[in-house]
């Protein structure tokens, strides 16, 4: 398969349809997919056309985490050694871009794949999803690219450790139980779902959904209710004079 088909980006209206395209290897993730991915999510901070982004993984898995069979071949991972750069560049642009993200799993998201489930806006698991850490059972330490910060936010700090420290995947419905996902539904369903998604939010006003997003991000860092409060009214505030501008006046940015 060639290089530029690993991830496949399909623009549908104001949403674009982002497919990890390695399914013959579960969607695993190496260096050209990684490449791809961080470049797609960059370029996503200043693109106003698109503002939803619904991310699968082709086949039968969203991804199953770095691609450890291809040690010594030229699409290798390279940054294993040193850390894990590109990987941590990629979920930072996942969270810088305006535009909500909404993932659609099936099947397993380990590792590296589950670190970028984790780093979407909405996750709606579909019957054969398997949300698998795996990192402490190929000989790294529990958690790495962010996992525990997420999950113990998500799912409270016993049954994150739990989860981290003994490398066992969860299942689509504890993962609906514990609050990972938002629902759980048939695989085949996930398309359906995500396009009735990405409806509903695209109903919001032109940078509705911009601010909504970096202000949960904001308030999700653990600043104070006072804090809070500010934040959101200003964002409330924005959003009333964009919607109250003249005619013929431009909309306050």
């Amino acid at each position: 398969m060639a290089d530029q088909d690993v991830l496949l980006v399909e623009r549908r209206g104001e949403t674009d349809w982002v497919t990890l395209n390695r399914p013959e290897r579960l969607n695993a993730l190496n260096q050209p997919l990684s490449d791809a991915l961080l470049a797609y999510f960059e370029a996503r901070r200043r693109d106003t056309e698109c503002r939803v982004i619904v991310l699968t993984g082709a086949g039968r898995a969203f991804s199953s985490g770095a691609d450890l069979k291809a040690g010594g071949q030229p699409d290798r991972l390279r940054d294993g050694p040193n850390g894990d750069w590109m990987l941590r560049d990629t979920l930072k642009a996942m969270r810088a871009c305006p535009q909500p993200i909404i993932a659609l799993v099936q099947g397993a998201a380990a590792g590296g794949g589950l670190a970028i489930a984790l780093a979407a806006d909405v996750i709606v698991a579909g019957a054969s999803a398997a949300f698998h850490p795996a990192f402490i059972k190929i000989g790294l330490s529990g958690s790495e690219l962010a996992v525990s910060w997420r999950l113990q936010r998500t799912m409270g700090i016993s049954r994150t450790r739990e989860m981290l420290l003994t490398g066992e995947p969860m299942n689509a419905e504890e993962a609906h139980r514990v609050g990972l996902v938002s629902k759980v539904i048939p695989d085949a369903g996930l398309a359906a779902e995500g396009e009735r998604l990405a409806a509903a939010m695209l109903k919001a006003g032109p940078d509705a959904l911009r601010i909504s997003k970096r202000t949960f991000d904001a308030t999700l860092e653990g600043m104070s209710f006072d804090a809070a409060l500010e934040l959101e009214e200003r964002g409330q505030i924005q959003m009333i004079r964009g919607r109250t501008a003249p005619v013929g006046m431009p909309a306050v940015k």
